[in-house]
């Protein structure tokens, strides 16, 4: 049992580092079209 441990506790950070790299890139999608929003409502003035 304390063989696989390492191995269990590697997996599940490489899930949490993926869950943040997903979150990160959603979160700069959503800013990014917000700025790309607000510059054409600004235009439409």
């Amino acid at each position: 049992m304390n063989f696989f441990r390492p191995k269990i506790i590697a997996i599940i950070t490489g899930f949490i580092s993926i869950a943040i790299c997903v979150a990160y890139l959603v979160l700069i999608t959503i800013f990014d079209f917000r700025a790309y929003l607000n510059d054409q409502l600004s235009n439409l003035t």
